[in-house]
C-alpha cells in the first residue's frame, strides 16, 4: 500500500498521504489545526488525538495514559498512519480562529482601558493619482512613461518619479484601454538628505476605481494573527479579523520554531504556513467589507524578531546562538507577490524595524502606539506574551529586554491548558471551607480547559485560602477529595469528568503550577532588572501600560496577587490591547509615523538579561508566590 487516506474529525476533513506519515504532518498538509506545542518531538504531549478506526503505529505510547491509550488516544506527532483511518481531534484543541470576548461581560476589570493617544494625519504610503493626458500624436509622440510622468508633474507636482519594469510592462495596455483615462499608484518615499519626496510607480489601472483606498494593517504574534482593512484617506477600519498562528502545528514559542526552521523545508514551511494564515485574514476582510482586493495598496506588518524572519524568510538559526544576532532589523519594502500573499502584485509590504534578536518590530510598534516616546511620564511597558517583552522609560530614554515567559500564561505548556475559546474555564471561585470550586468558563460551554486569566484566577484563589503554599505545592493535609496524587504529584480536580466536555477530570497539576511560576517569575524579575538599569523602583512609576490579547483580560488584583505584576496603587495600570496591530494601524494611515518607528527603534537600547548576573537572582526570588520577599506586595494576604 503506497498511500493511505485519512479523515479528521470534526473538521470533516480528508488527505490521502504517503503509507507511513505522520499524523501531525497529515494534518498539517490538510490545514487541520492540531496544538503542538514542542514542535513534534513529543516532549509536550499536547498533540493527543484519538484513533477512531484504522491502523496506526504508535512510537511514543509511554506519553498516554494507559487509560487513554485504551480509549485510543495517541500522539499525533509521534504516530504513523499505517492504512486508511479516521482520527478524531479533541475539541480543545480544534480551532483556527481567536475568540475575541467582551471585556464588561467576560470579567470585572480593575484597571482603565487606553487608547492610543497618537493622533495620525492621513499622509498615506501610496496614493492614487486619476490621470487623463492627451493621447499620442505626431507632434507629441513621446514615450508613454514620459507622457505619465510629465503629467504628473505639470498637473499635479508629482516629480520626481521611477518607474520599474513591471509596472512599465502594465503601461501601454492599462493607459490605453479606457483612452487614456487610467490611475497611477504612487509610493511616496522621501530623500534622507533633503527630505523632499520622491515618488515610485507601482500600479496602474485603467479608468477611476469607485471604492477607497485600503490599506492592510497586521500583527504577525506567535500566537495569534490579527489584521485590520484601513481607509488610508480617513483612518477608518472597515473590517478586521483573526487567526491562530498556523505554525503553532510547528511549536509553541520562538525558540522550537528556530530549531525546526533548521531542519529540511522547515524554514519554507514556517513561511507558508503564517502567509497561508495572513490570506485568510484578507480574504475575510474582503468579504466583510465587500471591497475587491485591488483596493488594497499596501500592507504593514509587526512581529517580534523570530516572527519577522519567518514571515520573510530569513534563515533564524543566528538568533539563538550566542552573541544572538539577526540577519536584518531594516528591511526595505518586499513586492506581497515575492511573499506568496494575495495581494495585488506590485503591493509593497513594510515590516516594523526591530531592535535586538528577541525585542522585534511588535513592541516597537507598541511603543509607538502608547506614546511613551512622546510623554514625561516614566512608564513601564509590559506585553505579556509568549515573548514578554518590556521597555521602561520616557521620552529621555527608553530601555527594553525581553524575558521569554513562554506560552504559559496563554495556557501552553499546561496539562488542561487552552487559549480563550468557548469551553475555556476563565473564572474560579473556591469555597475557603470545602476546597469545592465554582468555574466560569467562556460562553458557558462545558468545561474543555483552562485559559490563561482563569489561571491566574485559581491559584490566586489557591493561594489566598491556603491550599496552594508559597513554593506553588499543594498543601498535602487539605481535607478534599480534589487534591489527588496524580502522575507527577499533587494535583487539583477543577472538574470531574462528568461535568467536563472532555469527559475526563480536568486538573491543575504541580508540574503545570511549576510553568506558570517560571513564567511569572521571568516577567516580574525582567522588568525589575530593567528598572535596576535605570535606577528606579516601581514606587517610581507613573504608570504600568500592559499590552498583548491576554493583557486586555487579566485581572490586577489576582495577577498582583501570585506576583505577575507589581503591587503599586491599581489606578496606575492602563490597559491598551493589542498596541502591535495598533501602530501598525497609525503607519498605515500616516508614513510619517512609519518614519518615527524608525527613529524609536534606533533610540531603544536592549538589556540581554542572559548577560544579567542580576537577572537569575531576581528570577530565583520570584518563583515563589507571591515573592521571596513578601513585603513587595503588602496587599495580598496569604492563606495559614
Amino acid at each position: 500500500m503506497n498511500r493511505v487516506s485519512i479523515h479528521f474529525l470534526p473538521d470533516d476533513v480528508k488527505i490521502e498521504v504517503p503509507y507511513g506519515t505522520l499524523l501531525l504532518d497529515a494534518a498539517l498538509e490538510a490545514g487541520v489545526f492540531i496544538r503542538a506545542a514542542c514542535g513534534g518531538s513529543g516532549a509536550c504531549g499536547q498533540c493527543k488525538v484519538r484513533v477512531v478506526k484504522g491502523s496506526v503505529e504508535a512510537l511514543m505510547e509511554e506519553k498516554v495514559h494507559a487509560a487513554a491509550r485504551a480509549a485510543g488516544y495517541v500522539l499525533a506527532c509521534q504516530t504513523r498512519a499505517i492504512s486508511d483511518v479516521t482520527i478524531e481531534i479533541p475539541l480543545a484543541k480544534v480551532g483556527r480562529k481567536v475568540i475575541p470576548r467582551d471585556e464588561a461581560e467576560r470579567m470585572r476589570l480593575t484597571a482603565r482601558p487606553m487608547e492610543s493617544p497618537i493622533v495620525p494625519e492621513p499622509d498615506p504610503m501610496t496614493i492614487r493619482v486619476f490621470m487623463h493626458p492627451p493621447a499620442p500624436a505626431t507632434h507629441d509622440n513621446v514615450s508613454d512613461d514620459e507622457r505619465l510622468m510629465r503629467t504628473l508633474k505639470v498637473e499635479h507636482e508629482i516629480y520626481p518619479v521611477a518607474a520599474g519594469l513591471d509596472v512599465l510592462k502594465q503601461l501601454p495596455h492599462e493607459a490605453r484601454k479606457e483612452d487614456w483615462e487610467f490611475t497611477a499608484y504612487l509610493e511616496v518615499e522621501t530623500c534622507h538628505d533633503t527630505h523632499n519626496p520622491w515618488y515610485r510607480l507601482t500600479r496602474v489601472q485603467a479608468g477611476h476605481p469607485s471604492y477607497p483606498s485600503m490599506a492592510l494593517a497586521v500583527d504577525i504574534g506567535t500566537t495569534s494573527l490579527w489584521g485590520e482593512l484601513v481607509n488610508v484617506d480617513t483612518g477608518e477600519v472597515k473590517a478586521r479579523a483573526s487567526r491562530y498562528n498556523p505554525q503553532i502545528s510547528m511549536g509553541d514559542d520562538v525558540i522550537s520554531r528556530i530549531v525546526y526552521a533548521l531542519k529540511k523545508d522547515g524554514l519554507e514551511r514556517l513561511q507558508t504556513q503564517v502567509v497561508k494564515g495572513i490570506n485568510e485574514i484578507v480574504e475575510e476582510c474582503l468579504q466583510k467589507s465587500k471591497l475587491p482586493v485591488d483596493c488594497i495598496t499596501y500592507m504593514v506588518a509587526a512581529g517580534n524578531t523570530v516572527m519577522t524572519h519567518l514571515f520573510l524568510g530569513l534563515y533564524p538559526k543566528y538568533l539563538r546562538e550566542w552573541p544572538y544576532v539577526p540577519a536584518a532589523h531594516n528591511v526595505a519594502p518586499v513586492p506581497a507577490s515575492v511573499l506568496g500573499l494575495n495581494l495585488p502584485p506590485q503591493t509593497h509590504v513594510r515590516v516594523f524595524p526591530g531592535v535586538a534578536s528577541y525585542v522585534g518590530g511588535d513592541i516597537v510598534s507598541g511603543v509607538l502606539a502608547n506614546g511613551m516616546w512622546q510623554d514625561e511620564e516614566m512608564t513601564l511597558f509590559i506585553d505579556i506574551g509568549t515573548n514578554g517583552e518590556i521597555v521602561a522609560g520616557n521620552k529621555d530614554l527608553l530601555m527594553t529586554a525581553s524575558c521569554s515567559a513562554g506560552p504559559a500564561f496563554e495556557g501552553g505548556g499546561l496539562e488542561f491548558g487552552m487559549r480563550a475559546a468557548p469551553g475555556a474555564i476563565e473564572g474560579i471561585l473556591i469555597d475557603p471551607e470545602t476546597f469545592e470550586p465554582m468555574i466560569r468558563t467562556i460562553d458557558s460551554k462545558p468545561a474543555l480547559g483552562i485559559c490563561g486569566s482563569g489561571i491566574i484566577n485559581i491559584i490566586s484563589q489557591m493561594l489566598k485560602i491556603g491550599i496552594l503554599n508559597q513554593n506553588g505545592k499543594y498543601a498535602s493535609d487539605a481535607k478534599t477529595p480534589r487534591i489527588r496524587e496524580g502522575r507527577s504529584g499533587l494535583e487539583y480536580v477543577i472538574c470531574w469528568a462528568k461535568e467536563s466536555g472532555l469527559n475526563q477530570d480536568i486538573v491543575l497539576t504541580e508540574v503545570d503550577l511549576d510553568n506558570i511560576l517560571r513564567a511569572k517569575a521571568a516577567m516580574f524579575s525582567g522588568y525589575t532588572c530593567l528598572l535596576d538599569k535605570i535606577g528606579l523602583t516601581v514606587d517610581a512609576l507613573d504608570r504600568v501600560i500592559i499590552a498583548g490579547a491576554f493583557g486586555s483580560f487579566i485581572n490586577l488584583d489576582h495577577a498582583v496577587t501570585i506576583g505577575l505584576l507589581p503591587d503599586i496603587p491599581r489606578e496606575k495600570f492602563l490597559f491598551i490591547g493589542n498596541s502591535s496591530l495598533k501602530g501598525a494601524r497609525l503607519a498605515c494611515i500616516d508614513r510619517k509615523l512609519y518614519q518615527k518607528s524608525r527613529e524609536i527603534a534606533h533610540a531603544m537600547t536592549n538589556v540581554e538579561l542572559s548577560e544579567d548576573p542580576t537577572y537569575m537572582d531576581n528570577f530565583m526570588a520570584a518563583l515563589f508566590l507571591p515573592h521571596t520577599k513578601v513585603e513587595l506586595f503588602p496587599s495580598v494576604q496569604l492563606g495559614q
